[in-house]
């Protein structure tokens, strides 16, 4: 090589070198499990859908399996003063005409504090549903199927 090959490689090699030597570890990440779903007849089993918060830090999500029917809950985890979390079914899915079925994907709040979902089996026409759950006075859940999917091709 020529001294004029050399020099980029050379400048190159230095900066590569300079930028390894300012950069800074990343510090260690921890892992803890928050809940581990036990799939009882109340528990829900096998969680698909994300999570997500709510204002006060609670965390919300589906299972696809267990709870008090078998075909699924919403729950919510709630952080306890101390440590640790607690955990809330909000609604065990029947699979049924008037309910829905195997949830699968993830929820959304909209501005009034619903929770909005899909499921994949369940409704009128075994196709599955969209659903909305609504808080109550007390802390309980309303559940209702906003549309059953009827499996035609301009439904889904």
């Amino acid at each position: 090589m020529t001294k004029n090959c050399l020099t980029p490689f050379l400048t190159l090699s230095l900066l590569a070198l300079a930028v390894l030597a300012a950069a800074t570890p990343a510090p260690a990440q921890t892992l803890s499990t928050l809940h581990s779903f036990d799939a009882t007849a109340t528990d829900g089993s096998s969680p698909i859908g994300g999570l997500i918060f709510d204002s006060s830090g609670n965390l919300y999500s589906t299972t696809s399996d267990g709870g008090t029917y078998g075909f699924g809950v919403v729950f919510k985890l709630s952080p306890r003063a101390g440590g640790g979390w607690s955990e809330e079914i909000l609604h065990a899915f029947n699979n049924s005409t008037s309910d829905g079925g195997l949830p699968y994907g993830n929820l959304a709040f909209d501005a009034s504090g619903n929770l909005y979902g899909t499921t994949v089996d369940g409704g009128a026409y075994s196709s599955g549903t969209v659903f909305e759950l609504s808080p109550k006075a007390g802390g309980a859940w309303a559940e209702r199927t906003i549309h059953s999917f009827n499996g035609q091709t301009l439904d889904g």
